[in-house]
C-alpha cells in the first residue's frame, strides 16, 4: 500500500494494549494495532455471561452425573466465588484488585459462575455489584 511501511519481523513494537514491548514476529494485528499474546487471547477468547444455552447445558450436566456446581470450579473460580459469598458483594473493580486479574479476566470467571447460576450481577444504588444467586 502507499505510504504503508514495512515491518521488519526483528523489529521492537509496543502492544496496543498493555503497552508492552514485544517483536513484530511474536505479536498479533487487531483492529489495525499490534498487541502481544495475552491481550489477543482477552481479546479473542471472552466468554458471555448471559447465555441461556450455556446455562441450561451446565443443569443437565448437573441432573446427568450428579456434581454439583460448586464442585465444577477451577481454584480461582472458588476463591472469588467463596470471596463474593463472605462479603454478600463485590464489583468487578474489586475483585479485579483482590485477585489481581485484568477486568476481563474476572469478566471470564464470573460468566462461569453465572451459567452455573452461582452469581448475578445486581445493581444498588446505580452501582453494579456481583451477588450470590
Amino acid at each position: 500500500m502507499v505510504g504503508e511501511k514495512k515491518m521488519n519481523h526483528t523489529e521492537k513494537v509496543n502492544c496496543q494494549s498493555c503497552g508492552d514491548e514485544i517483536s513484530v514476529e511474536e505479536s498479533y494485528l487487531v483492529d489495525g494495532g499490534r498487541v502481544c499474546d495475552d491481550c489477543y487471547l482477552e481479546k479473542s477468547q471472552r466468554v458471555i455471561a448471559c447465555n441461556p444455552l450455556v446455562t441450561y447445558s451446565a443443569k443437565q450436566f448437573q441432573a446427568s452425573d450428579g456434581i454439583q456446581a460448586k464442585e465444577r470450579l477451577n481454584d480461582i473460580q472458588k476463591a472469588i466465588f467463596n470471596f463474593i459469598e463472605s462479603k454478600g458483594k463485590a464489583t468487578v473493580k474489586e475483585l479485579s484488585e483482590k485477585f489481581n486479574l485484568s477486568k476481563s479476566e474476572i469478566e471470564n470467571q464470573l460468566a462461569i459462575l453465572r451459567h452455573l447460576e452461582l452469581t448475578k450481577a445486581k445493581k444498588v444504588d446505580n452501582k453494579i455489584f456481583i451477588v450470590p444467586f
